[in-house]
């Protein structure tokens, strides 16, 4: 049986765990498109494609489905560049982390059969090196079709994204863009600032990161992300994202004039508060860097310790995707923290360990 021919424009973090993905299934033949040779290379080398090229004109001949994985602020223009070379058939959607203006602008140019596509996953690594052939698995993806798309074209990026092991749900674009203003762009927003605040801060007491423990850590773990890819965000979402920092500065405000007031019994109600809206997160579902499942174990102060909990657990099949020692006091032991990519294999290793008389719990 011939396989469907599929087409990937640009081959970063998602372009390449998309290829990566699709490529497993051994039902599409993917050709990645990028600009950078040791990227083809590297696609190549990691079964994220079945061939690559630089000419993205030539590969979307007699393609089935286009995949738009381009920075957001180029999305458009290869959009257009490519629109005489697809066939009739051709079903072409995108990547982009915001949608209103790209589908108004697309649908354009390839009318009904253009499907708005936003993976909500990601890495904090940068490029093919970052891809991961399992980055989509139980995570959400949003298609945003509106009353002019047409409905097989719809049905037929669904079924390829639910191939990478996505859940996929629809939204408007005008909603979407709403949504991951509050969800993910006002937090980066938050990040940075905070970040540059703190910075400045310890430029005064030296002492600051040395108490910036790992709840800091995980707050700003999102201002790591890549500049330029933020500043094209904040340039497509500009509208909804001054909505959502509007209403949160609101919040704030409310927040000192408790403060100032030194009523503090409001403010644990406005903390429960928090607390409760917080436990309505499906944890279960991956976002854009996704939820680390941990445990913390307690181990003695002698040569080989590491290994021979690394060794219980690769003994099992169980992957450890991070590992961090957190206090440590010579002579005696310390703990480690280890994370895994599911709450399955958390569970597992907490039961593995335990069972070898280590001292483990969950996080």
């Amino acid at each position: 049986m011939e396989k469907e021919k599929i087409t990937i424009i640009g081959l970063g973090v998602i372009g390449g765990s998309l290829g990566m993905a699709l490529s497993a299934t051994g039902k599409y033949h993917v050709i990645g498109v990028d600009q950078d040779r040791e990227t083809l290379q590297i696609a190549r080398e990691t079964g994220a494609i079945s061939e690559g090229t630089h000419d993205y004109l030539e590969a979307v001949h007699e393609a089935r489905v286009v995949f738009l994985a381009v920075p957001i602020g180029e999305i458009i223009r290869v959009a257009r560049e490519i629109r005489g070379k697809i066939g009739q058939d051709t079903v072409v959607t995108d990547v982009g982390s915001t949608k209103e203006t790209v589908v108004t602008e697309l649908e354009k140019v390839f009318q009904g059969r253009f499907v708005g596509g936003h993976p909500m996953t990601g890495s904090e690594l940068a490029g093919i090196k970052g891809a991961d052939e399992y980055l989509f698995e139980n995570s959400i993806y949003v298609l945003t079709p509106t009353q002019n798309t047409e409905r097989k074209a719809v049905e037929r990026v669904k079924n390829i994204v639910e191939e990478t092991g996505a859940r996929v749900i629809y939204l408007t674009p005008q909603e979407h863009d709403l949504i991951v203003a509050a969800v993910s762009h006002l937090p980066h927003l938050l990040a940075v600032t905070l970040m540059n605040q703190v910075g400045d801060f310890a430029g005064e007491h030296p002492a600051t990161f040395l108490l910036a423990a790992g709840g800091f850590r995980d707050v700003t773990r999102i201002a790591a992300g890549h500049p330029r890819m933020w500043r094209d965000i904040y340039q497509s979402n500009c509208h909804y994202i001054l909505r959502a920092s509007r209403l949160f500065r609101k919040i704030l405000s409310h927040f000192e004039h408790l403060l100032e007031e030194g009523d503090f019994e409001a403010f644990v109600g406005v903390m429960e508060k928090a607390r409760a809206e917080r436990q309505k997160i499906p944890f279960k579902l991956r976002g854009f860097l996704p939820a680390v499942h941990e445990v913390v174990v307690t181990v003695p102060d002698r040569p080989g310790t590491i290994a021979e909990v690394a060794g219980i657990l690769g003994d099992r099949g169980i992957n450890i995707i991070d590992i961090e020692i957190l206090r440590v006091r010579e002579g005696e032991g310390g703990s480690i923290r280890l994370a895994f990519a599911s709450e399955e294999e958390a569970i597992a290793a907490y039961h593995a360990l335990r069972q070898a008389g280590i001292i483990v719990k969950r996080r």
